[in-house]
């Protein structure tokens, strides 16, 4: 089961579209019939400004998609499976991935990476090949790692934009909310802490002095 941080930084993510763009769009979301995929998409079929929504994974997509289509909204909901990748991303504005596996107890990030690296090569390859103007937003962890990779594959392939690569770290700022509000006893709703760096224990820097809802 997603915790509710994790749900509510999908949510948060989901509005984006909403906000950045007043075009409909055709999304795809590659890896939707995982722990986050599944949810994913749900919130994007309530999305509006989505009016065509992809569902890709190597199993359990067409399932996934055959439930989410049913939300009353006006968007249409199509499931591929893992041989239809390419069909999946035909005229798609916006690329998700969450693909890959989860970090487990006892898994190192080296561990992960050499797990998903090789899908998140093999999905960016796609996209390069059938969408190569799609603004793409990697989920798949380590996400340090990911982002590179999807460049790399970009960039090798010639059709690599800067402003079309964005790693989805969301979830730092949530989880920033919720701890200080716990140590405070604020809102976490009310609680803005502003997070730079990468996704990484090493890496993740929460701007504290930035927080303007708690009074030191």
């Amino acid at each position: 089961m997603l915790s509710r941080s994790v749900l509510r930084s999908l949510t948060h993510s989901s509005r984006l579209f909403s906000t950045s763009a007043a075009r409909q769009q055709k999304v795809a979301v590659l890896g939707a019939g995982g722990g986050i995929g599944q949810p994913l998409s749900l919130l994007l079929k309530l999305d509006p400004y989505v009016t065509s929504l992809s569902l890709y994974d190597i199993r359990g997509a067409p399932g996934v998609a055959a439930d989410v289509s049913h939300i009353d909204t006006a968007s249409e909901v199509t499931g591929y499976p893992a041989d239809k990748l390419d069909e999946a991303l035909e005229g798609v504005k916006v690329v998700v991935i969450p693909a890959g596996v989860p970090r487990k107890p006892g898994m190192t990030r080296d561990d992960l990476f050499n797990t998903n690296a090789s899908i998140v090569r093999d999905l960016a390859a796609a996209i390069g090949r059938v969408s190569p103007e799609a603004h793409i937003l990697v989920i798949s962890n380590p996400v340090n790692s990911t982002v590179p990779i999807v460049s790399a594959v970009l960039e090798k392939a010639g059709v690599y934009d800067p402003r079309r690569v964005f790693g989805v770290t969301t979830l730092d700022v949530v989880r920033a909310a919720r701890f200080l509000s716990q140590i405070t006893g604020s809102n976490p709703q009310d609680t803005v802490v502003p997070v730079v760096g990468g996704h990484s224990g090493a890496t993740i820097v929460p701007l504290l002095s930035q927080t303007e809802q708690v009074r030191w």
